[in-house]
């Protein structure tokens, strides 16, 4: 090769890696102003480098206001002790992250809970669990709604409120937690007049999704507190029913939760 064709060649490798570090650059300015400015792409990058074995956002609310049982009101905050048609949820009105769900005419086998259920007065509010991005508004099999919020429409986790009724919420709005997004539904409240149900969870994408300990996720500002809440709780439903076996917390890993692991809707579970 001659010195002249060996000279154009160092210009174009020197080109080239000019051009790359100029790209580069762009790229990384682009990143910044997006991150600054909280626009979406920033979101999506921050999302795609954050652990995909955490949840990318913490509970801050638990969707109603559970407070300590009070027996002049017979209330819990918004939930209301009752007797009347529980026989069917285990003579409970709160049915923890994996609690077992025995085998009826409806279910062959026994099933690990996958959602913590509350039962709860018709009408009672039903609020964000996080702040974030309504992804999901949708009508279920039961005539009722599910409300899925997530930090961006691409996130993999998902904030579920199922069975709920009159969803205050579309596609595309964006929450912060405690905010009112719906009210308790009407499923099942066939057993117990005047009284219905809704779900929490936290829903992990794959095939099939999976769901995880939502206890497991409370932002601090509301971990102790909710913890609290829970014991109190157990213990003063155990008394109103007068049975101390309803509840078994020596087999809770965490408050509100039997297990740390993983469980399916299809699951088929097989004790705690």
């Amino acid at each position: 090769m001659n010195k002249q064709a060996s000279r154009g060649s160092h210009v174009v490798i020197v080109i080239i890696i000019v051009v790359g570090i100029l790209v580069a650059l762009g790229v990384a300015f682009f990143v910044a102003v997006q991150n600054k400015g909280g626009g979406d792409i920033g979101t999506f990058i921050q999302n795609a480098t954050s652990s995909s074995t955490d949840p990318d956002l913490k509970i801050k609310n638990i969707g109603i206001d559970l407070g300590y049982y009070d027996p002049a009101t017979n209330r819990a905050g918004d939930v209301v002790f009752t007797k009347e048609g529980i026989e069917q949820y285990g003579n409970v009105i709160f049915t923890n992250y994996g609690e077992v769900s025995k085998a009826n005419s409806a279910r062959p086998t026994d099933t690990l809970n996958p959602q913590p259920t509350f039962i709860v007065p018709l009408g009672t509010k039903i609020r964000s669990l996080v702040d974030g991005e309504v992804v999901l508004v949708e009508k279920l099999y039961s005539n009722d709604y599910t409300v899925h919020v997530a930090s961006n429409s691409g996130s993999n986790w998902i904030f579920e409120t199922e069975h709920v009724n009159n969803p205050t919420v579309k596609v595309g709005d964006k929450v912060t937690a405690g905010q009112v997004i719906a009210e308790a539904s009407t499923h099942d409240s066939q057993y117990h007049p005047g009284f219905g149900l809704y779900e929490i969870g936290i829903l992990k994408g794959g095939n099939p999704p999976g769901h995880v300990c939502l206890f497991n996720y409370l932002d601090d500002s509301i971990k102790e507190e909710t913890f609290a809440k829970l014991r109190a709780f157990y213990k003063a439903w155990e008394t109103y029913m007068g049975d101390d076996t309803l509840y078994d917390e020596s087999k809770m890993v965490i408050p509100g939760c039997y297990t740390l692991d993983p469980v399916t809707d299809s699951n088929s579970g097989t004790g705690n």
